[in-house]
């Protein structure tokens, strides 16, 4: 993968650690070193995500497990987390409109006409989306989906990457067949799959790609072509 370490080699280095620090907890060994407050799953979250935060490019995953760890160990958060959506609401597109994720720069038409930004809170529906630059953007779905349809669009050269956030909810993305896509979507009780129709014969833009990360909670989704 071009930036970043793959999440299957973060979550192995974390299995690996908490497999020994159990181990050496049931064997006394590190009675008097760790304290019994360090071995709760909410902190093993927390740390779970600093390592994504640290070493993955997909970051929404890292913020995401410490969001969950930092709830359940002190419950007196939770009604943070309607402030986190709001503000993400209210300025994490705006921010994104302006810098692009892989160091590029927005320009006012892109934020007009090549970047998407569909949102679905408790609600959903359909959307078609026609670029001849696309260029990428965010779909955040909570309590609700959504579908977006590409397949009439144009991919931007270089890397664009599109961000996604299901949380008890999913999207559907539709692309065109000859897109040259990756999916780097990190499940957690749910799932992103690639459902489209793979033709051994198709020649994809080796300078054009379409990155689609994030995270599903409790939902997920799909990307698919029409034909």
């Amino acid at each position: 993968m071009a930036r970043g370490v793959q999440s299957r080699v973060i979550v192995g280095i974390m299995l690996v650690l908490v497999g020994a620090m159990l181990f050496l907890r049931n064997s006394e060994i590190l009675d008097f070193i760790i304290p019994d407050f360090f071995f709760q799953w909410q902190v093993i979250f927390i740390v779970f995500g600093t390592l994504f935060l640290l070493l993955a490019r997909n970051r929404t995953v890292g913020f995401v497990f410490i969001a969950i760890g930092l709830f359940n160990l002190y419950p007196e958060l939770w009604p943070l987390i309607f402030v986190v959506i709001g503000a993400f609401i209210l300025f994490g597109s705006k921010n994104k409109s302006r810098t692009c994720i892989n160091t590029c720069d927005y320009s006012d038409e892109d934020i007009n006409r090549n970047v998407i930004e569909q949102i679905s809170i408790f609600g959903g529906g359909n959307k078609i989306f026609n670029s001849n630059s696309f260029k990428g953007g965010s779909i955040v779905s909570i309590f609700g989906g959504s579908e977006v349809n590409l397949s009439g669009s144009k991919l931007a050269d270089g890397e664009n990457v599109l961000e996604t956030v299901s949380v008890f909810g999913g999207c559907s993305i539709i692309v065109p067949k000859e897109w040259n896509v990756m999916v780097d979507v990190f499940p957690i009780f749910g799932g992103f799959g690639d459902k489209r129709m793979q033709d051994p014969n198709l020649v994809y833009e080796p300078n054009k790609t379409l990155l689609i990360k994030g995270v599903a909670i409790f939902g997920g989704g799909e990307v698919k072509t029409l034909f």
